[in-house]
Parts: C-alpha cells; sequence; structure tokens
C-alpha cells in the first residue's frame, strides 16, 4: 500500500475529549504502543475506546513525519456500526466521511485509497486477509 498522507485534513491537531477515560491515559496508551506490537485495552461501555484509539493511532503517525506506510484498520461486528463509527471519528476529525476516515462493509464502501482509518466488519477484513499477502 501506498504511504498515506496524514498531514493534509486538518488546521491544527487531533483533539481528544477530556472527559472520556482513555482520553486521560493517552500518553500510557500511546508508550505502551510504542514499546509492544500487541496492545489489548480494556475499559468500560463509553470509555472512548472505539473512537479514541484510532485518533491515537492517528497522531502518532502524524508525529512521524506526516506519512504511514498502511492503513489503521478498525472492525465492528455489524455494518450500521462500521458505517456510523466512521462517520462519527470523520465528525471528531472535522473531515467528510470517505476522505480520511472511511468504511468498507458488505455492498457498501465509502473510502478513498489514501484513507487513513478504515472501519469495516470482522467478515471485511477476513476477505482481505485471504486476497491480501502482506496482511
Amino acid at each position: 500500500m501506498d504511504p498515506v498522507r496524514l498531514g493534509e485534513f486538518m488546521d491544527g491537531s487531533i483533539r481528544f475529549d477530556p472527559a472520556l477515560p482513555v482520553s486521560a491515559r493517552r500518553d500510557e496508551i500511546r508508550s505502551a504502543l510504542e514499546q509492544h506490537q500487541v496492545l489489548i485495552v480494556c475499559g468500560e461501555t463509553g470509555s472512548g475506546k472505539t473512537t479514541q484509539l484510532p485518533k491515537i493511532l492517528l497522531e502518532m503517525q502524524r508525529a512521524r513525519g506526516g506519512q504511514a506506510r498502511g492503513r489503521i484498520g478498525h472492525t465492528q461486528p455489524r455494518r450500521i456500526a462500521a458505517r456510523s463509527v466512521a462517520a462519527r471519528i470523520a465528525q471528531e476529525l472535522g473531515t467528510e466521511l470517505g476522505s480520511v476516515v472511511g468504511y468498507k462493509v458488505r455492498f457498501n464502501e465509502k473510502l478513498r485509497p489514501d484513507s487513513a482509518i478504515k472501519l469495516m466488519t470482522d467478515g471485511i477484513l477476513l476477505a482481505e486477509t485471504q486476497a491480501d499477502a502482506r496482511l
């Protein structure tokens, strides 16, 4: 996959809701991500795991000079959840759905080749691992 351009989509830094527990532990999560290939984050419903973790990863990619190899993949169990979470993250980033943040579900896709975050169902991810040796 070609490098994703990350610095072109916003006027400033990525904003995090300070009321969400995940946002409050951003530095700790970022540090753990830099040290480990696999990280399991547990938290209560509504703690910000679904919307804030992809933004933390995006922020880390931007800090590396504005380009990243690959894309942030984010799965949701249902099609409607994948679409609505993509819309929410895009809204929080101040971007249009399908540009920086997009989604792919069965029979529907709103995604550019240079999108940085891709929401998808578990089934789409499984199908893509079968077709793409780089995953």
